[in-house]
This record gives C-alpha cells, sequence and structure tokens, in this order.
C-alpha cells in the first residue's frame, strides 16, 4: 500500500498540471490572422431612405432613395439622409436649400431632439416665407422619417443657433410638418 501512495500523488500532479494546460489553451485568445490578410469588417447593408424636397406647389414630395450602405447608428444615419437632401432630387424637384450647403455637425439629446448645423447661407441669399418653410421642412421631414427615435430637429446655421432666417422661428426644434406635404 505503501508504494502505491507515491504513485497516486505523481498521478494527481500530473492530472492536475494536464487541466491546468488545457483550461489555459481554452482560453487564449483566437490567433491573428495570417498575414496578408484583411481583417473582416461587416457587410454593408443598402437601404431606403424617404427625402423630401420642394415642388412647384410650395410643398414638399416624397422621393425615394437607395443607399449602398444604411447605417444603423443615428448620428451617421441623420448625416447620410442630409447629404443625400442635400446632393439634390433625382425626380426633377428643386434643390432643398436655395445655396450649396454642406452638414458640419450632427448632435441628438437624451430626449430625441437631434441638432444639425448646416453651413451658413450667404449674406445675399434670396429668402422669403416660403423658401424658409421648404428649405426647414424638407430637412426636419427627411431627418424625421428616417431615423427612429427622433422626434424634432434644431436647425443651426454656421455653429450657431438662429431665430429665423426670415419668418419661421428657428430659435427652438421643430417636429415635422405633414401640412407641407403634398398627397
Amino acid at each position: 500500500m505503501r508504494a502505491l501512495r507515491p504513485i497516486v500523488a505523481t498521478v494527481a500532479v500530473v492530472a492536475v498540471l494536464a487541466a491546468l494546460v488545457l483550461l489555459s489553451l481554452h482560453h487564449r485568445a483566437p490567433a491573428p490572422p495570417p498575414a496578408g490578410a484583411e481583417p473582416a469588417s461587416p457587410t454593408p447593408v443598402p437601404g431606403k431612405l424617404v427625402l423630401f424636397f420642394p415642388g412647384d406647389d410650395a410643398l414638399l414630395h416624397r422621393e425615394a432613395r437607395e443607399v449602398p450602405e444604411l447605417p444603423a447608428a443615428a448620428l451617421p444615419r441623420i448625416r447620410l439622409v442630409l447629404e443625400e437632401l442635400l446632393a439634390g432630387s433625382r425626380e426633377g424637384f428643386a434643390p432643398a436649400f436655395p445655396w450649396t450647403a454642406t452638414v458640419q455637425a450632427v448632435f441628438l439629446d437624451r430626449e430625441g431632439d437631434a441638432f444639425v448645423d448646416f453651413s451658413a447661407p450667404p449674406p445675399d441669399i434670396a429668402s422669403g416665407s416660403e423658401i424658409e418653410m421648404t428649405l426647414a421642412f424638407a430637412a426636419v421631414n427627411s431627418v424625421v422619417a428616417n431615423s427612429p427615435g427622433v422626434r424634432r430637429v434644431q436647425l443651426l446655421f454656421g455653429g450657431h443657433e438662429v431665430t429665423t432666417l426670415g419668418h419661421l422661428d428657428l430659435s427652438r426644434p421643430l417636429a415635422p410638418s405633414v401640412e407641407m406635404v403634398a398627397p
């Protein structure tokens, strides 16, 4: 019996060491990809947007637009919607902005309001309540229609909050206007 004790002890130590080795192999990080292999990237998911452009009747008209990749995250999605809107209509509607505008920044707050900063309009830009209304609600309706969770949009220009571009109160976030959309 005494002769078996060292053998049992040795077998127990070997078993514990083997278990530790197996555990360390199991918890190792995956091997790096072979040299020259490209890292896996998510597959782009095509999607559809609904944009709103001014028509000859002073109303906004829906235009469906397919995009090669529709971001799931809110900020990149809002930026994409606005960039597509600023790129202009593909169906012959008027531009949403009467100047060549760019999206400078996009922010979200906890209440579901998006804050969008466009490049400032030139000082000599033609204005009027119709232009101002279609500009504001083309942006607001397009963002809200394509961005789940966004309820209203605050328009900023040149990094500043403006009270108005003429007649419409732009000092607060705007909800979409269904009255401005053609049937």
